[in-house]
């Protein structure tokens, strides 16, 4: 009879060749649940290759009786490896440049920023492929860990919770309950294949298995602090994920404080721009009436700062003092007034026209950034300072007039330096200014020229599903690549163009005009709105419009063709695309923008295929059904109640085994067919299968037979080394064939 370690023996190697595979369709299942997070057909690719790589590590490396702690640490280096690949990817896609550990750093900012400010789904991006490899590549490690190493299924459950914490965490909305089922299953599948594998097991007395279980545990053991360490990273950085927000979203700005001391820290306003964007209420979030024919711009903060990471906010010391000027404004200007009602909206700062002089909402709580003249809270609950807040603005607007306006220099603000043209922006960004505004001297014709160029809708395409970011290589791509984008990505790259020419820029967020309704104004979420603001002699901070689908530019900014000096069109092959006309004129556009106001780029796909990935998802869950059901059908013969049906499904097993390995049998006695077998197997599994024939024979022919336990189990020990002798012997149909692919399912019955 055989020992109790071919049994162990047999278990284990059907474990490698079947649970890898589980364990790959198990983590597709369970990454169903960032469906609802991103639109991404690439991304499902990427995934299913990393967990196939992992899991064929194992799989080969545990063929060859490789320790464990080896085999993690391949499937380690294997994931590390895949990661610097798919870091490098995204990095030339983003333009990213520079050292490794730089552009590391730059990538995971890009990353952590689409994934804090993107609604849902995410649009294709390459950060996000990148750090999700990562994820995806030690969850595979741990559920290999836990299931295969530690032979514990029951854990694979912390693997899989790892992944449904990211669209937990990062999507606000309620989950889809079938997200939740999609990880259920998985688990279930895992479960299931362990328990399948191990059902021959099941049903002994665990006396006999003391030893073998002293041994596993103390394997398990140090096993198990590896478990530790490999969990530990995969929740930590799911977590980080779901919630990642960074930190250069802030600024200090410090200033008296009337609920304690100390700097405050104002929220980056172009954080939540996107996702207003894209917000599909129609409620609105604030309402105003004004003299203004068409409205006001409701600004709230100006971006002033420009480094290589993008345009921010200046730290500086707020004042309760109200300004008595506006900046550099000695031309025409209007003073009105403006009366706000907050309905829906939570912000620290205060939605008022340029230039706001005074305000109700009064000092003790809010207080004026000299500089912007935005009007910020300082109470302890600013983020929330303007809910519910009724309150009038009185504001001086500029009113340039584009005859006078023409001739009108570029000024110089206060703080020159801070408005000067860093000396790292991209050469390429600097030719392809100069190339647009050609021989124009004057600043109003630079600036009108750039504004011309990036409003022209045959050159460039709105989207609100393009990645977020002011940076260089944000910009760079935008300009000369994939000329898709939002406000954003319009008024920071012509605030950044219009001080390469020497124009103090800055990027200002608000909301547009909104709607008529009567005698007032309403506003929605998805109005909100980001536009370039250029200084000039007399006139102070005056506002461009270069987003063409969502508003019409100020009139004084409208290139006259009388007075256009020739420009040269733009050289690179990029701008050459469509013809540069500085003199187009601007396209009629909604007052607010639309999701995705024309197709993307082919850069951007053109939507998930998500027909082709359900078909992939059901083929692999097909061919896992074949091995699925012989595991069935071995476990039902195996544990069949009485004496007699058990002795016969043991040898019908042997049968199924038989067929399954592509040897031929005869249609005849068992007797016959085991004198048949004999010659295929070694001496050990000859003796057993002579026992087999004989239990069968037993139950065919004699009145009744007697099998306890112990008998039991020493039977299912004869089929087991019969199974293991047939996987080590050549036949036609290998043994990987025979377990994903077993034909006894469809030969029928056997004597």
């Amino acid at each position: 009879m055989t020992d109790r370690s071919t049994t162990s023996n047999s278990a284990t190697r059907t474990r490698v060749v079947v649970m890898p595979i589980v364990i790959c369709v198990a983590i597709m299942l369970g990454s169903l649940c960032f469906l609802p997070i991103i639109d991404d057909a690439l991304l499902w690719v990427v995934m299913a290759a990393v967990t196939i790589i992992v899991e064929a590590i194992s799989a080969v490396s545990r063929r060859f009786n490789t320790p464990a702690g080896v085999i993690h640490l391949w499937q380690l280096l294997g994931v590390l490896a895949m990661s610097y690949g798919a870091g490098l990817s995204a990095t030339r896609s983003l333009g990213i440049a520079g050292a490794w550990l730089p552009a590391l750093k730059e990538l995971f900012i890009h990353t952590s920023t689409v994934l804090r400010v993107s609604p849902a789904p995410l649009p294709p991006d390459p950060g996000v492929r990148w750090i999700l490899t990562v994820v995806i590549g030690l969850v595979s490690v741990l559920a290999d860990l836990l299931v295969i190493s530690l032979a514990n299924a029951a854990w694979s459950l912390a693997a899989l919770l790892s992944m449904y914490l990211i669209p937990a965490i990062t999507d606000t909305r309620d989950a889809p309950w079938w997200t939740f089922v999609a990880m259920a299953s998985a688990y279930l599948l895992i479960l299931l294949a362990d328990q399948l594998i191990d059902s021959r097991q099941w049903t002994r007395n665990v006396t006999h298995d003391s030893a073998p279980t002293a041994r596993l545990r103390g394997a398990s053991g140090a096993l198990a602090g590896m478990g530790t360490v490999f969990a530990i990273p995969a929740l930590a950085l799911s977590l980080v994920i779901g919630s990642a927000l960074p930190t250069f979203g802030h600024v200090e700005i410090v200033t008296p404080r009337p609920h304690g001391e100390g700097p405050i820290q104002l929220t980056d306003p172009t954080l939540d721009l996107q996702k207003n964007l894209n917000d599909p209420s129609s409620a609105p979030v604030l309402s105003y009436t004004s003299q203004a024919k068409d409205g006001e711009y409701l600004r709230i903060a100006s971006l002033t700062k420009l480094d290589a990471s993008g345009w921010h906010l200046n730290p500086t010391d707020l004042t309760k003092e109200q300004p008595q000027s506006v900046p550099g404004l000695t031309g025409p200007s209007s003073t009105h007034k403006i009366d706000v009602t907050i309905r829906h909206l939570d912000s620290e700062y205060l939605p008022a026209p340029y230039a706001p002089l005074s305000s109700s909402v009064g000092t003790n709580t809010w207080s004026w950034d000299p500089q912007t003249l935005a009007i910020v809270s300082t109470a302890t609950n600013r983020a929330e300072a303007t809910r519910g807040l009724n309150y009038s603005v009185q504001a001086t607007e500029p009113e340039p007039d584009a005859f006078t306006f023409e001739k009108t220099a570029a000024g110089t603000p206060d703080d020159p330096d801070l408005y000067a043209l860093p000396d790292d922006v991209p050469e390429q960004i600097i030719s392809l200014t100069h190339s647009i505004t050609g021989s124009r001297k004057n600043a109003v014709a630079q600036a009108t020229a750039i504004q011309a160029w990036l409003r022209d809708t045959r050159r460039f395409h709105y989207s609100t599903t393009a990645p977020p970011g002011t940076g260089y290589n944000v910009l760079t791509n935008f300009l000369t690549d994939t000329h898709s984008g939002y406000c954003i990505h319009f008024a920071s790259a012509m605030a950044l163009m219009a001080r390469i020419e020497g124009i103090p820029s800055r990027v200002s967020v608000g909301f547009l005009p909104g709607s008529q309704n009567g005698s007032q104004r309403l506003v929605k979420a998805s109005q909100m709105h980001a536009w370039p603001e250029l200084y000039f002699q007399n006139y102070g901070w005056v506002r461009f419009e270069p987003t063409a689908a969502v508003a019409q530019p100020p009139a004084w900014t409208v290139e006259n063709p009388r007075r256009a000096a020739p420009s040269a069109a733009p050289q690179s092959p990029e701008a050459n695309r469509s013809p540069s006309t500085s003199t187009s004129a601007p396209s009629q556009a909604s007052p607010a923008p639309s999701p995705d106001a024309t197709s993307h780029d082919s850069d951007h796909g053109s939507g998930v295929p998500w027909t082709v990935i359900v078909w992939i998802l059901v083929v692999m869950v097909l061919l896992c059904v074949p091995m699925l059901t012989r595991m069935v059908v071995r476990r039902w013969r195996l544990h069949r109640d009485t004496p007699d049906a058990f002795a016969r499904g043991a040898w019908q097993e042997v049968q199924a085994c038989w067929i399954d390995h592509g040897l031929p049998l005869a249609h005849a006695t068992s007797r016959q067919q085991c004198l048949e077998m004999t010659g295929e197997l070694p001496e050990q599994a000859r003796g057993a299968l002579e026992r087999l024939c004989l239990l069968d024979e037993r139950a065919r022919y004699a009145p009744s037979i007697d099998l306890d336990e112990r008998d039991r189990d020493k039977v299912v020990d004869d089929v087991e080394t019969v199974r293991d002798a047939l996987a080590q012997q050549p036949s036609r149909r290998p043994h990987w064939l025979a377990v994903w692919m077993p034909a006894s399912l469809v030969r029928g019955r056997h004597r």
